[in-house]
Formats: structure tokens, C-alpha cells, sequence
């Protein structure tokens, strides 16, 4: 759509001009016709008009002089301008480029004193301590894989013992021991054995 609206925009601007440059034509047509038929009516009538062609001819050439006059300002005031622009550009805005110019370079020479000196080496700091927390989890998992393998081969070993109590004992009790290795309740059971094999005399 503004496409559209563009290109029509464009389509009545060329034919206003297009108007404008007829019309123009047209007026110089007939101001060149004019001009034209009244040289003929004066050259025709000669004697009678020559008067009035001398008064014609002297007002023409004062409107000349006055056009040539008005010219000539105008083209010194166009030159003082121009000598003025000159001027300032050498003068206030080559100065202005230069210290610009010093200014851009001052900048990009502090952005590459603060990416040398502190972005590289913080960035540095910054991997070196991704790399060390890194290790740090590598190793609690390499310990914590450690235990898990310890109490796996000590559960499947028979020979291990597990002095966990089962519950809190009250105060004096000695502690309840859930599991025991078989040396302990071999143990245990040895002297029982050996109180059962005596014999207790009997009284007369």
C-alpha cells in the first residue's frame, strides 16, 4: 500500500510539473509572438514610431545597466561568502577534525589498555576458577564413588563387622549390638558349652 501511495505521489508531482513547464512554454510562445508584432507595426511605421523606439531603447538599456550593476553586487557578496567559508573550515573546523580525530584515537587506545590489562586477565581469574570448582566437583564425585564401592565390599564381605546400635540404650545398660561377626558369637557360645558340662554335686 505505501508503495502504491509512493508511486502515486510521484505520478501527480511529474504531471504538476509537467503543467508548470507547459504553461512556462506557452507564455514564452506568445511573449516572443508579441515582441514579434510589435517589431513588424514598428518597422512598418517607422517615421512616426521612431521616437517612441528611442525613448523604448534608452529605458531598455538603463534596466540593463541597473541588471548589470545588481549582478556585479551580488557576485562580490557570493565571494566574500565563499572566502568566509574558506576561512572557517581552515580554521575552526580543521581544528575541530583534528582534535576529533585525537580524541577517537585517545579512546580506542584506552579500550585497548583496559582489554589488555584488566578484560584479559579477569577473564583469565574467571576461567582458571571455572577450571578449579570444576576439579573440585570432579573430586567430591570421585570420593563420594569411593565410599559407595568401600561400603559395598564391606557389606559383601562376611568377615566385617557392624557395631550400629539398634536403638539409643537408657542410662547404665550396656549398648544392644545388632550384628556381630561369627568369631564374636563362637566366642559367646564357648562358655556356655562349658558351664553346662560340669556337674553339680549333689548334697548327701
Amino acid at each position: 500500500m505505501s508503495n502504491m501511495s509512493e508511486h502515486d505521489g510521484s505520478a501527480g508531482e511529474s504531471s504538476q510539473i509537467g503543467r508548470a513547464l507547459l504553461i512556462i512554454g506557452i507564455a514564452i510562445v506568445l511573449i516572443t509572438l508579441g515582441l514579434l508584432v510589435i517589431a513588424y507595426v514598428l518597422a512598418s511605421n517607422a517615421q512616426t514610431a521612431a521616437p517612441g523606439v528611442r525613448v523604448i531603447r534608452d529605458l531598455l538599456i538603463i534596466i540593463v545597466a541597473l541588471e548589470v550593476i545588481i549582478v556585479g553586487v551580488a557576485v562580490t557578496v557570493f565571494l566574500i561568502q565563499v572566502a568566509r567559508l574558506v576561512n572557517l573550515i581552515s580554521n575552526e573546523v580543521e581544528p575541530l577534525i583534528t582534535a576529533t580525530s585525537d580524541t577517537v584515537n585517545t579512546v580506542r587506545g584506552t579500550a585497548l589498555f583496559l582489554s589488555r590489562n584488566l578484560v584479559e586477565p579477569v577473564m583469565n581469574v574467571n576461567s582458571a576458577l571455572k577450571g578449579l570448582a570444576k576439579v573440585a566437583v570432579d573430586v567430591d564425585v570421585l570420593r563420594k564413588a569411593a565410599g559407595m564401592v568401600m561400603e559395598a565390599t564391606n557389606i559383601a564381605s562376611p568377615t566385617s563387622t557392624h557395631s550400629t546400635p539398634a536403638s539409643t540404650p537408657a542410662e547404665g545398660e550396656p549398648p544392644v549390638i545388632v550384628n556381630e561377626s561369627a568369631d564374636a558369637a563362637a566366642n559367646r557360645k564357648a562358655p556356655k558349652k562349658r558351664r553346662s558340662s560340669r556337674k553339680v554335686p549333689k548334697e548327701g
